[in-house]
């Protein structure tokens, strides 16, 4: 137990900083291949009709990586599934780039998404139980922004290298991932298991209590509606749907607001705390969506005053996203961390499957409702929490390790 106090509330050590640096590392990967499904939109063999198939591999694959490797995580260890994660989204990632055929293209898609689906849960568990808690917050919004980072990195190498053909964007695209990919297993291999999953592991196997589980699982589910729906919707798919000719710049704006979001938050949730932030965050994201369809009513043809309001609520955004994956993985316990995580993203995934398709006719203006009722899921359960939940930042360091451990 003492070595387990030491990861609590120590100074990093040289593990935890080379954990730190590969999860970063990671992040910027999973931002790459996140951006895929978009920018593989733009290539000449992809017909416009079946965009809606592209889209669909975000969330069919998620729902399957996020329940196997998420549930194995917790009976066969973080580092094991780390390994599997980067296989797999390296893989489909080769397919997707050195495809000529819609199938092939769709299948390395397919491939990827399962990867990037148990990335998150393991991840999130993984760096709650290896980081002092003092840190932990800051640690899992900083890492988990470089995503974001890496979208915006993937829409700029696309709109820079549209001046190239096709192969030319996608051979750049592709000598980019191979290095990151690399690099990336050299670093997983380097890390060490989690200690507290560890210790789970050599205590063997026992009836996990979770204290309001459900309530756990309603509030997160709703949280990851929120975010992961607008997201997709606002980022990935709105620019191919609704404004095909701006499908780069708009998926740069959205994710660079993003971006900047993940920085402020860095101080904003150790400032005022997590419930507090979390209902500023859902409820701030619900207040911009309200003025972006105000200006979508009154000035339909001002475009930039649209780009401005995306841009803002790419911030909203990445603070709902910073207080989801703050509280994720620290409600649950050990022996059900990466279960849990997982367990709340199965109705989520399934509404943006089917988002995929039911969103693919509407009209601007309902797209745009669609996300202000998506954001009001999350300002609604931000509420319940900060009325019903509990406190998770460093005020009670001694009542969260007990609980964690």
């Amino acid at each position: 137990m003492a070595e387990i106090n030491k990861i609590d509330f120590g100074p990093l050590n040289k593990y935890q900083w080379l954990i730190i640096i590969s999860s970063s590392f990671s992040m910027f990967i999973y931002g790459l291949v996140l951006a895929l499904p978009s920018i593989s939109t733009t290539w000449n063999f992809v017909p416009s009709n079946d965009y809606v198939y592209i889209f669909l591999s975000i969330p069919v694959g998620t729902l399957i990586g996020n329940i196997i490797i998420g549930r194995f995580a917790d009976l066969k260890g973080r580092k094991n599934m780390f390994i599997l994660t980067l296989l797999l989204y390296g893989v489909g990632s080769l397919i997707v780039l050195l495809s000529n055929s819609f199938s092939f293209l769709i299948i390395g898609l397919f491939v990827s998404q399962i990867g990037l689906g148990g990335e998150m849960p393991t991840l999130l568990t993984y760096l709650s139980e290896m980081m002092p808690i003092k840190y932990r917050e800051i640690v899992l919004i900083f890492t988990t922004n470089i995503a974001n980072i890496g979208v915006l990195m993937g829409g700029i190498l696309s709109l820079r290298l549209g001046l190239l053909s096709i192969s030319q964007e996608r051979f750049y695209y592709l000598i980019s991932l191979i290095a990151s990919i690399i690099l990336m297993l050299i670093f997983r291999l380097m890390i060490p298991e989690s200690l507290r999953w560890k210790i789970i592991e050599t205590q063997g196997k026992k009836q996990i209590k979770v204290e309001k589980l459900w309530f756990k699982i309603y509030f997160l589910t709703s949280l990851i509606i929120a975010t992961a729906l607008t997201y997709a919707l606002l980022a990935l798919t709105i620019g191919p749907y609704i404004f095909p000719n701006l499908t780069s710049i708009l998926l740069i704006v959205y994710n660079l607001g993003e971006s900047i979001g993940g920085f402020i938050s860095l101080y904003l949730v150790k400032k005022i705390g997590t419930r507090i932030f979390t209902l500023f965050s859902y409820l701030g994201g619900f207040i911009t969506m309200i003025f972006a369809i105000l200006d979508f009513m009154l000035f339909k043809s001002i475009l930039y005053i649209f780009i401005t309001l995306l841009f803002i609520n790419g911030l909203f955004g990445e603070f709902a996203w910073a207080a989801r994956v703050s509280l994720e993985p620290v409600i649950f316990p050990t022996g059900f961390r990466s279960t849990g995580i997982a367990l709340s993203r199965l109705l989520p995934y399934f509404l943006y499957a089917a988002s995929i398709f039911y969103a693919a006719s509407f009209n601007a203006m309902q797209y745009l409702i669609y996300n202000l009722i998506l954001w009001g899921i999350g300002g609604l359960a931000s509420i319940l929490w900060y009325i019903y939940g509990m406190e998770t930042t460093n005020k009670k360091l001694e009542e969260i390790n007990n609980e964690l451990s």
